[in-house]
């Protein structure tokens, strides 16, 4: 796993935004834990509507105050060989 990323102290209105770009820095196969005092629901929603079965998602401490997410871009078959 190895890279965390921390959304808590960045403006509200950018937290999510970076959650997606964290997210789309990764490499099939790569994860990252993101850290956030806000409830992801509402982002866990939007990542199954935006990537379906291109992620992965796994709640690794559910907050309030905090949520630590482990988030995964997951390989392709073809790459996977």
């Amino acid at each position: 796993m190895g890279l965390t990323y921390d959304v808590r102290k960045l403006p509200a209105a950018l937290k999510k935004a970076a959650v997606l770009s964290a997210f789309d820095g990764l490499y099939p196969g790569q994860s990252c834990v993101v850290i956030c005092d806000f409830d992801t629901s509402r982002l866990e929603s939007q990542f199954k509507a935006f990537f379906d079965d291109e992620h992965s998602w796994v709640c690794l401490q559910s907050g309030p105050p905090h949520w630590h997410i482990q988030i995964g871009k997951r390989a392709t078959d073809t790459q996977r060989s």
